[in-house]
């Protein structure tokens, strides 16, 4: 298996291995933060429903103090000692002092030994009795050594006007009683957001208040805190008392301790698990690097010759080209060695290889690199760019590989390709040198002899248009692309337009046409040109069909046959066919072969000629005197017309045209009295014109009288003749 492929795999198990740590972290994660966000949950779920039962109790004490101190208002007896009542109803009462003030300020108290005076209370607690003379009753904090607090309701006589206000002191004592058994641990405290009085503390209450002292408090706290490394929720409450707040701090390990510990003992093992799994991917991906180096070695890399091996020397050609534009690509084969294998046997075919790359590794330079793909295919990297030198030292190599391979009895000869980026070669990329130096390879291999063929962008350009011609043509045919065109023929006599031959033209998508010149020898290579052929017809008929149709005489059209469409065997009866489909005459339609066509198989064709004659075609034999025309071909066959050749137009030696002249005129007059009708292409003067007049030709064609025309223009062209 190749390195580069196992690489990859070792990649995708990397990466593959990685992804599912990082699923297993991020599942992990999600478990511990969503256990997290449970426990937490459940944390201020249970704060939430202590603060409030805290809030509900208080409340439900300052109501009660409130209650009882009204139920003692409307009680008081001003009549009597007012002290003694005011300590009876201490007695009653859990209240630590109670004060009675009448409207002008004089001021009796529980504690008969009390030095209380109305100048010297507070201006918030003057104010409160204020409220109170005017029916307000008012519950608020004092603090002196001590936190107390503080009711006042007012005093109504007997025609129910205020007389005076009741005040009653109490400590927060039956308060934080009250507290306590509404939390289950934790610390609680009582605060304005500026002081702090405990009510419950735990261990850590030193640090608890040293962190909520420094944070913005407000009523919407809601949230976590750090304490000495642990989290712990946090909630504060208006209790209903003006200016104060419950502030409530507890851990989840406290309010929830077995929840807790089974949510740090998941975390744990999953924190284990992960540890363990990336102890392994460690160990795992070690290993793998260590076998990726071997299989880099191996890849980088030719096990049989040591030479470098394809994959390392693109990276190489890339990272050379990167620094350095001017190199030559080296492309290097041998002819038969697969014979070689079969001859001399895998073991002697091996042996030469090495021999090669032996050989070859002394004559480069520092930077030049030896390569070999597969079987007998070696590149090379060379820093000369100058043809010339190029050429000698591949030469240079061939003879030394001789000298060294003359135990090998084996006739071997080299294929050799070769591109230059040069200074004044056109600049490629490394892909583009790659696939040049292959083209080049190619074209050496069809050379008879051994030779060095270096990359000729005209050649590749012609290869690249016949490519096109041959992947497009198919398509082009399913798709009508081909278009018939017509040029006219002239009756030498009349001057009249008598017929007209059938070209075809090759539309392309960007409405631009390729001229037949530049397609149809590709076609005559590749035999397409037999479906062309019957295209062509098909399209000639279907024009005589139209004709008809509109009520125009028809013009005999000449076709072009290929000897592939004129030797096929089912040729006749397609003929039959397309004259039955569009119930055409055979007479309107003139089949031209070549003179090759017929001097090939004179008794074949003769037979063939026949038929199509049944049928009704004429026959023109066109082209004569391009190749070796021979009279005897005239005497043999019985054809209806003779296309002479544009080459005897276009001669400049006057001795020359005296004999063309001479030949024409006697081949014009053989054909004359077999009754064959002599046509001569290529007119493109009047100077041609004269002269095919004076031989006495029946036809002329050519550019003087006409260029190829659409269906369009020769329609309007035989309308004005």
């Amino acid at each position: 298996m190749d390195a580069s492929v196992l690489r990859k795999r070792i990649y995708k198990l990397l990466i593959f291995s990685i992804l599912m740590v990082l699923g297993i972290l991020l599942m992990a994660f999600l478990f511990i933060n969503h256990a997290d966000d449970s426990l937490n949950k459940a944390t201020y779920t249970t704060m939430d429903q202590e603060i409030d039962l805290c809030v509900q109790r208080v409340s439900s004490k300052k109501n009660t103090d409130l209650v009882l101190l009204n139920t003692f208002a409307r009680n008081l007896n001003k009549e009597t000692d007012l002290d003694s009542s005011l300590f009876e109803m201490k007695k009653e009462s859990d209240f630590s002092s109670i004060q009675f003030i009448d409207m002008n300020h004089n001021v009796y108290s529980s504690k008969k030994d009390s030095k209380f005076s109305y100048n010297n209370l507070s201006d918030e607690y003057k104010d409160k009795i204020k409220n109170g003379f005017l029916g307000e009753q008012s519950t608020f904090k004092q603090k002196n050594k001590n936190y107390k607090l503080t009711y006042i309701v007012p005093v109504y006589g007997n025609e129910n006007q205020i007389v005076g206000v009741l005040c009653a002191d109490s400590s927060l004592k039956p308060y934080t009683d009250l507290m306590r058994k509404s939390i289950s641990g934790g610390n609680l405290y009582i605060t304005d957001f500026k002081d702090f009085y405990g009510i419950q503390k735990n261990l850590e209450s030193n640090e608890v208040l040293a962190v909520i002292k420094n944070m913005n408090l407000s009523e919407n706290v809601n949230g976590l805190i750090g304490v000495k490394g642990q989290e712990h929720g946090i909630v504060v409450k208006k209790i209903g008392i003006q200016g104060w707040y419950l502030c409530y701090v507890n851990s989840a390990k406290s309010l929830n301790y077995s929840m807790y510990v089974m949510s740090r003992t998941t975390n744990y093992v999953l924190m284990l698990f992960v540890i363990v799994v990336i102890l392994l991917l460690w160990i795992a991906y070690r290993m793998m690097v260590k076998n990726n180096e071997e299989m880099e070695k191996l890849a980088y890399t030719d096990q049989l010759t040591g030479a470098v091996s394809f994959a390392r020397f693109t990276q190489l050609v890339r990272i050379y080209a990167l620094k350095n534009n001017d190199y030559s690509l080296v492309s290097l084969n041998m002819r038969r060695f697969k014979f070689m294998n079969e001859i001399l046997g895998r073991d002697k075919s091996d042996e030469f290889l090495c021999r090669i790359v032996t050989c070859i590794k002394p004559m480069l330079k520092k930077n030049e690199i030896i390569c070999r793909d597969s079987a007998d295919v070696f590149y090379m990297l060379l820093m000369d760019t100058a043809e010339n030198k190029v050429s000698n030292r591949i030469h240079a190599i061939f003879n030394s590989i001789r000298q060294n391979t003359k135990d090998f009895c084996y006739e071997y000869e080299f294929c050799c390709g070769v591109i230059c980026n040069g200074a004044r070669q056109e600049k490629y990329s490394f892909e583009q040198m790659l696939t040049n130096v292959m083209f080049a390879l190619a074209q050496s291999k069809e050379m008879a002899s051994e030779n060095i063929c270096f990359f000729d962008e005209e050649v590749h350009k012609k290869k690249e248009f016949e490519n096109f011609v041959e992947s497009n043509m198919q398509q082009a045919l399913d798709s009508n692309c081909f278009e018939m065109v017509l040029q006219p023929k002239v009756d030498l006599g009349s001057n009249l337009v008598v017929s007209a031959e059938a070209l075809v033209r090759w539309k392309l998508e960007d409405g631009t046409y390729l001229p037949p010149s530049s397609f149809v020898g590709i076609f005559e290579k590749n035999r397409f040109c037999s479906k062309l052929d019957f295209y062509m017809l098909r399209k000639a008929i279907q024009q005589i069909r139209k004709w008809i149709d509109m009520g125009i005489q028809p013009v005999n059209i000449s076709v072009n046959q290929s000897k592939i469409v004129f030797y096929h065997e089912n040729y006749i009866s397609e003929l039959k066919s397309l004259l039955k489909e569009y119930d055409v005459s055979a007479s309107y339609i003139t089949l031209e072969v070549l003179e090759s066509t017929v001097i090939e198989d004179f008794k074949l064709f003769n037979q063939i000629l026949l038929e199509v004659k049944k049928l009704g075609f004429s026959v023109s034999l066109d082209d004569f005197g391009s190749g070796y025309s021979s009279l005897n071909v005239l005497s043999k066959l019985t054809i209806d017309e003779l296309k002479i050749d544009r080459i005897f137009l276009h001669i400049d030696s006057d001795l020359e045209n005296k004999k063309t002249k001479w030949i024409l005129e006697g081949i014009i007059s053989i054909a004359k009295k077999s009754n064959i009708r002599v046509v001569v292409e290529g007119v493109e003067s009047s100077k041609d014109d004269e002269f095919i007049r004076c031989l006495g030709a029946n036809v002329g064609q050519g550019y003087y009288y006409s260029r190829p025309l659409s269906i369009d223009a020769f329609n309007d062209l035989i309308h004005k003749k």
